[in-house]
């Protein structure tokens, strides 16, 4: 996948010329880096400097970073893995003909939004401002800078733990899920979704199935990455975690109390050898998504079980 990014900066500045000598050395603030937090040695494990200290503490293993909060997470959290991220972000509005939801929710009804598993916040910011009367939380065990958007605002928590809104009246028109595979604990994670959804509100999840196909059978047959697909199972099994929730999460949307659950497949060419010029932009970002995802998806969980 080629990105070409051209970017025109024009800078008009009216000033002495005189003022355009910076010097060499730029004095540095000795107290930079020192600053001293004002906590009493009896200070509790529940104060906000406990907080912040576990929630920004990461750990590196084999070159890529791990997130530690809440026992940490099996795939890194590093500038690797945010390139996937946004990757996949693109590759989902390309997708989805550049909708957010495929829900049948009018525009004029949404108004609160809960994005679960929210990352970098891509698809909240652009949800944000897309519809400026709505109101949408981020949910994620992973620390997040305030919102670029008024309205949209961040939670850090696990959600197949209670929600603990800022508002605990608030209840949702839409809870999205995106590639949030890994989940420990699917069920709670839906009875959380739907205990703080609003009667006649949807849930909107989209997984990509871990299940390498072709339509020529033959070319599979010394595939790599159908060999790949295979082993996610043994990974599965070894982390604790349902990797293969594209087969299931219909049937425990159900069990949580969700009705007329619908399931849409769409195909996802790995590559760009699609003929139909949609596919294979698609199939760019999707094999970029691939390459930039394997590494992070197979390291801790190989090397430490």
């Amino acid at each position: 996948m080629d990105m070409d990014m051209d970017m025109d900066m024009d800078m008009d500045m009216d000033m002495d010329m005189d003022n355009l000598y910076i010097p060499n050395t730029i004095p540095v603030d000795e107290s930079y880096g020192r600053v001293q937090f004002g906590l009493d040695d009896e200070v509790d494990s529940a104060s906000i400097y406990s907080v912040a200290s576990s929630a920004y503490n990461f750990r590196i293993e084999h070159g890529r970073r791990y997130h530690d909060y809440k026992a940490g997470h099996p795939f890194p959290y590093d500038a690797v893995s945010e390139e996937n991220e946004i990757l996949m972000h693109h590759m989902m509005l390309l997708l989805l003909d550049n909708k957010d939801y495929l829900s049948p929710i009018p525009e004029s009804s949404l108004r609160c939004v809960a994005d679960v598993g929210s990352g970098l916040g891509l698809w909240a910011e652009g949800v944000a401002e897309r519809y400026p009367n709505a109101k949408v939380v981020g949910i994620d065990t992973t620390p997040h800078e305030r919102s670029i958007n008024p309205n949209c605002s961040y939670i850090m928590s696990d959600a197949t733990e209670e929600w603990v809104l800022d508002n605990p009246s608030m209840k949702f028109d839409l809870v999205h899920i995106r590639s949030l595979f890994g989940v420990k604990d699917w069920p709670e994670l839906y009875t959380q979704c739907f205990e703080n959804m609003r009667s006649g509100g949807w849930i909107e999840q989209i997984e990509v199935e871990i299940n390498a196909q072709c339509d020529d059978k033959s070319a599979l047959v010394h595939s790599k990455v159908k060999e790949l697909c295979t082993f996610t199972k043994q990974m599965g099994l070894a982390s604790g975690r349902d990797l293969y929730i594209s087969k299931s999460m219909k049937e425990l949307m159900e069990q949580a109390g969700f009705v007329n659950v619908q399931e849409r497949k769409l195909k996802l060419p790995l590559g760009s050898w699609a003929t139909d010029p949609k596919l294979k932009d698609v199939g760019r970002f999707y094999e970029r998504f691939y390459k930039t995802g394997l590494q992070g998806w197979l390291l801790q969980i190989c090397t430490r079980t």
